[in-house]
């Protein structure tokens, strides 16, 4: 009886044995897909023994936006197809998604998942080259990322336009427009002689899949008509400063910020305002969708005029003033410009044109 009892273990499968179960041989193709367009992406994986399987999705914010249960799949290889959908059947924005697997077998479960262990790390931009005649920004990608784009002054001088803001952009050689003006539109940056471009990369996860064409800003889904599940997350590494990729997604972008002169004053046929000699006082406001978010980080305003460092302040609040003394500088147009510069490295930069006549005039 015993003989015969090993004989028949022996036959049978190695799940029913205790074999480990484990998720192998994971790829999603292709990794860019058309959702509007009907595109697909077909994630295949190997499983050692039987498991009830389910694929999620998760939007840049973590949030599940899609989940695909498929029970009772033997042990061998398996395709599970997302269609670009969120959980109500509509196409999601276009943007950067991770997919994770999640194996269940008689309260064993295994986790695939690569987006603690294979994303953010600092992706140098290459090649980066400004075409004022065609108003093209050029630069290359030696993998997926998410990318900012500032423009500013060589010399420490002001930054004056965040081109893209944390966006994603594919592997490869990217090309962004740009109309050459400052962030406030007051300048024509295009042919500056100190004029300064800053790109700045980290890497999406190997289980990132890319939906529809790049944009020029993040779209989320919004409100999720469902449970906000979140991924969960391996242990947190150590926190380092200007670490985007550590930042939610919400506070990792720049904030809107804008300077305001005192009411009241003449302006010029263009609409420019004009000031004397003297003092004027210049308030910086930070837009209500990031105030809170501004204020709860520590950051410092910085001042220039024409270009040129003016004034700082370590301790930022908000609403400000900085008082410019318009006395030391000559009659004409001025350029005013603000930059909200984080601990962590997000930044608001606003400027306003003026026009000094002194009171002789």
């Amino acid at each position: 009886m015993k003989r015969l009892l090993l004989l028949a273990l022996c036959c049978l499968p190695p799940s029913v044995l205790g074999q480990t179960l484990t998720i192998t041989n994971v790829q999603a193709e292709p990794r860019q897909i058309d959702a509007a367009a009907g595109g697909q992406v077909a994630i295949r994986f190997t499983l050692s023994a039987a498991a009830d399987v389910t694929v999620r999705i998760y939007d840049g914010r973590d949030l599940l936006i899609r989940e695909l249960s498929r029970p009772g799949l033997a042990a061998g290889g398996h395709t599970v197809t997302w269609d670009g959908r969120d959980q109500e059947g509509r196409s999601v924005p276009p943007e950067a998604y991770i997919y994770t697997l999640t194996a269940d077998r008689r309260g064993e479960r295994v986790v695939f998942d690569l987006s603690d262990a294979t994303g953010g790390r600092d992706v140098v931009p290459r090649a980066v080259k400004w075409d004022a005649a065609s108003g093209t920004l050029s630069y290359v990608l030696d993998a997926p990322a998410r990318v900012n784009v500032r423009i500013g002054l060589q010399n420490n001088g002001p930054l004056l336009r965040t081109l893209i803001n944390w966006v994603v952009r594919p592997g490869g050689l990217q090309q962004e427009r740009w109309d050459g003006r400052d962030a406030s539109g007051v300048l024509d940056l295009a042919r500056h002689p100190s004029l300064d471009v800053f790109v700045q990369a980290f890497a999406l996860p190997d289980n990132a899949i890319l939906v529809g064409d790049p944009q020029q800003a993040v779209e989320l889904i919004e409100p999720l008509q469902w449970k906000r599940d979140a991924r969960p997350r391996s242990a947190a590494p150590p926190k380092r400063m200007y670490a985007h990729a550590q930042q939610p997604l919400e506070a990792r972008g720049d904030v809107t910020v804008k300077l305001v002169l005192p009411s009241g004053l003449a302006t010029t046929p263009e609409g420019l305002p004009i000031v004397s000699g003297g003092p004027v006082p210049v308030r910086l406001e930070i837009d209500e969708r990031d105030r809170e978010r501004t204020l709860a980080t520590r950051f410092e305003p910085v001042f220039f005029v024409d270009g040129q460092f003016m004034f700082e302040n370590e301790v930022g609040f908000a609403p400000m003033t900085w008082t410019w003394d318009a006395t030391n500088v000559n009659d004409g147009e001025h350029v005013l410009t603000v930059n909200v510069r984080g601990y962590e490295g997000n930044f608001g930069i606003a400027s306003v044109k003026v026009v000094k006549r002194s009171a002789a005039q």
